[in-house]
This record gives C-alpha cells, structure tokens and sequence, in this order.
C-alpha cells in the first residue's frame, strides 16, 4: 500500500522509495499546473458531475478535452469515458454488426477481448504482431465488416507496433483499424502525439483510443476519429453514455497535462532519454532485457523465486518496482519518468546490477 506519493517518490510501509514503475511517464500527475487547475474546477464545479453526459454531466471543461484531445490525435470528434477500459470496451461494441469480425493480437489489452465479446461476433486472435499470419487470415476470410485492433505499445513486453505493415494490409483487404493509444499518448513521436507521429503516418487509423490515466498523469479514457467515420458506429457508445462523466477537476487535470504536453514536447524527449540510460546501463551490466527502444523494460531472470529477492532487496535498498509474467518467465517492469535524475537512474541500475550479481553466489 502506498501511504503518499510526490511525482517519483512514494513512500511504502514508512519507507521513502523512488518509483521506477510507473505509468505516469511525464511526471505530470504532480505538476503545480495541473494541480491547479483540478482545484479551481473543483471550487466551481464541485468534484462529481452528478450526471452522465446526456444530463447534467457535461461542463464546459468536459467539451473543451474532448475537443482537445482530438485536435492532439488529428481528428474532428473526440469522446471522453470515465476510463480507458470503458472507452475500449465501448468502441469495440459499437462498431459491429451481424457480419462483422475482429482481427486481434493476442497480446492486446483486456478490454479490447472484453469489447469483441459484448459485440457478440466473430473473432481471429493473430500470433503477437505476427502479420504474415494476419495476412493469411484476411484472406481467407468472407464477412463483410473486418476490424483490425492494436495496440501502438505493448503493455505487457512494451513492443512498438510497426505501422507501416498494417497500413499495407488495410490498403489490400480495406478492414477497419484501431489502435489502442494507453501507453503511446504522450510517449511516442517527437511531440508524444503517439504511434501515427512515430511512423509518419498520420490519419491511418479509423479509430484511436486511449487515456489519461498514463503520461497525462490524470484518469479517464477517449476515442477519438474523423467526422466522416461515424457512420461506421452501428450502436451507442454505451460506456459514454450511461456513465457518470469523469469528475470536473479530473477533466481539468486531464486538459491542464495536455496542454502543457503540447507546450513542452521536451518532456517526451526527457523521458526517452532516460529510459534509454536505463536499458543501456542495465544491458552493459550484463542483464537480460527484452527488445531496445521500448519505454516499458523487461529485466528476466530465472525464477519467481529470484524476482521475489530482488524487488525485496531493492525496496530495502530505497526503490521501489514491480513484477512481471509473461510466457513463463518471471522478471520486473522497469519504467522511467521524465522527472528521473541521471543520478537517480545511475544509483538504481547500479543497485539493481549489484543485487542480481550477488544473488548469482
């Protein structure tokens, strides 16, 4: 349980840590700014709406971010959810019907798997960016409606979708794409307007969904896409709709980080720059990692066992990190913040070298 917390600095069990595990990328969630402008909504406001947004949930704020975050993702129609789930979830729904079917990396995120299942349709799960097998699978497939969902980054590996390849395969069978913008908003392309940006690409995608709960260091979800691609919504957005709106001082966090994003893109660089120290120095020390260029690092070792004594060790050491599973293997999440000090990074790679070293003899 976390007791308190100030940008990198938590403190657990009456001890001061420094987070190396986190999704608040930007350090934003800590920005007098953005504290601010959450406390003067809130002295206007109140905090909750008291509505969904076809009531009394809409204010000024709410229409201003959504409007907003879809001038930031190139786009004419933003909506904003009370989560990046619901939005997820939401999207996936509403765009099917009787002769739809969806085309998903097995390494997708939850909710998108949650969506397809309320949408009650057919399904093609793809071998993680695998896109020789996609292929094939368009191919030989028949329904009227294909709808291809992504992430842009991987949760779970951190992984960078290559765009380019789906933009070839949407120009050959014309499906519908989507793509899941959770971790790439605000950490992908030089002003962090995500995966698009990165690959230059810009307006590939029908649909772009995501959240501020990440690098804009607030809550909430959004889908946003272009005034000629509403008509590819069969059914309401449901979570949109029949939620209570996020909370006014959430809503003005969340558009307080953004334009402060759009004023300091250097904020992206800052914490590029220091992931990649990270994944530098942890690979000199001779450490297993998943792939470069990835702001989600993987360390891998060879049992639960090892991951237990680490994470406790360096929690005694002043840091704290979290585990991760995947296909087997055991190993921690490695994150960095733009706010990180080179020192702070310097002092944890080498803790954590020094630990795994030891744990060796």
């Amino acid at each position: 349980m976390i007791e308190s917390r100030h940008a990198q600095y938590i403190k657990v069990d009456n001890l001061d840590l420094i987070i190396f595990s986190s999704n608040d990328y930007l350090g934003l969630s800590h920005h007098p700014d953005v504290l601010k402008a959450a406390c003067e909504a809130g002295e206007k406001y109140g905090y909750g709406t008291g509505g969904a947004p076809g009531t009394s949930g809409t204010t000024a704020i709410h229409l201003q971010l959504a409007e907003a975050i879809a001038e930031f993702k190139h786009r004419d129609n933003g909506v904003i959810f009370p989560s990046g789930y619901a939005a997820n979830v939401s999207l996936h729904q509403s765009l099917s019907n009787n002769d739809t079917i969806f085309f998903c990396d097995e390494r997708n995120h939850p909710s998108a798997a949650d969506g397809i299942k309320l949408a009650g349709c057919d399904k093609q799960i793809y071998r993680h960016l695998d896109f020789e097998q996609l292929d094939k699978l368009l191919q030989t497939d028949h329904h009227a409606r294909k709808i291809v969902t992504t992430c842009s980054v991987f949760t779970i590996d951190g992984a960078i979708c290559p765009l380019e390849k789906l933009v070839q395969l949407k120009a050959k069978y014309g499906f519908i794409l989507i793509i899941d913008e959770a971790h790439a908003t605000g950490c992908l392309g030089k002003t962090g307007r995500g995966l698009e940006e990165h690959c230059s690409l810009e307006k590939s995608a029908d649909f772009i969904m995501g959240t501020f709960s990440k690098a804009l260091g607030s809550q909430g979800g959004f889908i946003t896409y272009a005034a000629d691609k509403e008509d590819l919504l069969r059914k309401p957005l449901r979570s949109f709709e029949y939620s209570t709106s996020i909370a006014t001082p959430t809503a003005a966090a969340s558009l307080e980080a953004l334009n402060i994003l759009c004023s300091r893109p250097e904020l992206v660089f800052k914490m590029r720059s220091n992931i990649n120290k990270i994944y530098n120095k942890l690979k000199a020390s001779g450490l297993e990692l998943n792939g470069p260029q990835r702001h989600i690092i993987n360390v891998y070792f060879e049992s639960q066992k090892k991951t237990t004594h680490v994470i406790d060790s360096l929690q005694r050491q002043g840091y704290f990190v979290v585990p991760i599973s995947l296909d087997g293997r055991w190993g921690l999440r490695l994150t960095a913040m733009a706010v990180h000090t080179y020192n702070e990074i310097d002092d944890f790679c080498q803790k954590l070298a020094e630990i795994e070293t030891k744990y060796k003899h």
